[in-house]
């Protein structure tokens, strides 16, 4: 036996949880090139949702998302803000946030100035021109553990919805919201915040949001009981 091949290090083979973590990346990699096929979409989701569970908890389907329909999407938030044309691009979504059907969140305004406000003329997704034509569409972050009811809207004069507030049912958001506000109406009127200054300074300091929903599990009665303040 020569120097060389008695020295050569052993390479231990890949355990089979590795083999299964691989194989499982292969897999979501690949669906996530196949979503640009658009008669693909529904299967691509469908057999995420066997392989990951609900889109709540989904990392793959957050990633879609992401590429191609410029949305970040916290983990464990949950709703419409899965809906293509929902949530328009450029809007970042907390973690643990609850988003009806009938949303509607609005980052752009179509041009007055053109010929046409039609979108086909100046949105690059119809295939019509290579960019956007118009005002840049407006960033927009949601924070965490933010409840938006049915069928409201948000508007592209705003640029941040603060953790933990609740913008009610049919309201028609043109302002920020602070942390833990709750707005209603049209146009949205801040009415109250959900708990005192103390309450909310320290649930801010707390960032329980940061936290995997299994390390909360244990936690269970601080989120099934009312706080006081």
């Amino acid at each position: 036996m020569t120097e060389t091949t008695a020295t050569r290090p052993v390479t231990a083979p890949p355990s089979q949880p590795e083999v299964r973590t691989e194989r499982r990346t292969a897999i979501t990699d690949a669906l996530v090139r196949l979503y640009a096929i658009r008669r693909l979409r529904p299967l691509v989701l469908w057999m995420l949702r066997r392989l990951e569970g609900d889109a709540y908890k989904s990392p793959t389907i957050r990633t879609i998302f992401a590429r191609y329909w410029g949305v970040e999407i916290g983990m464990y938030t949950i709703g419409a803000c899965f809906e293509p044309w929902v949530v328009d691009p450029k809007t970042k979504i907390g973690r643990y946030c609850s988003i009806a059907h009938g949303v509607r969140i609005i980052n752009g305004n179509h041009p007055l100035g053109l010929k046409s406000t039609n979108a086909v003329f100046h949105n690059p997704m119809f295939g019509l021109c290579d960019d956007w034509i118009g005002d840049e569409l407006n960033a927009l972050e949601i924070g965490n553990d933010v409840w938006i009811g049915a069928n409201a809207v948000i508007l592209p004069e705003v640029t941040r919805v603060g953790h933990g507030a609740v913008i009610g049912a049919g309201a028609v958001v043109s302002k920020d919201v602070p942390d833990y506000g709750v707005v209603l109406g049209n146009p949205a009127r801040l009415v109250k915040k959900r708990f005192s200054d103390e309450t909310i300074a320290a649930l801010l300091e707390e960032r329980w949001w940061d936290q995997d929903l299994e390390d909360l599990t244990h936690r269970l009665p601080e989120f099934q009981n009312y706080l006081g303040g």
